[in-house]
């Protein structure tokens, strides 16, 4: 399962190769000065920015979908809740039964209680 987690943890993280260049709105070679040239780089990042998050939102999409669908993260995940499950019913076993022992106790206790002033009314 830690080499199933590692693959999914890199795709998660994946950062795509992709310049998305063919849709800038200038060519920086056009400008007059520098400051045109800086100005027109600012816009054409801003523009391939939206491109950049697009193809992100993309990938994670495929990880989730391919995730949700991969029947060893499934068995994995019905291993842990079973272990869940079993660690709850066992800790409710545990309260149930020091209840009783509790009550147990408390019936003795109410017993020798009786019996002891059954006694002092014999003696009386």
């Amino acid at each position: 399962m830690a080499d199933v987690y590692k693959f999914y943890k890199f795709w998660d993280s994946f950062k795509t190769w992709r310049e998305f260049s063919q849709y800038d709105e200038y060519d920086t070679e056009d400008a007059g000065d520098r400051y045109e040239k800086r100005w027109m780089e600012s816009q054409n990042k801003k523009r391939r920015q939206k491109y950049v998050l697009e193809e992100r939102r993309r990938l994670i999409d495929l990880t989730n979908m391919a995730y949700s669908g991969d029947p060893r993260v499934k068995a994995e995940e019905a291993r842990e809740a079973a272990a869940k499950a079993a660690k709850k019913q066992n800790a409710s076993d545990q309260r149930k039964k020091k209840h009783r022992e509790q009550d147990e106790r408390d019936k003795a206790e109410e017993e020798k209680k009786k019996a002891l002033q059954e006694q002092e009314a014999a003696k009386i």
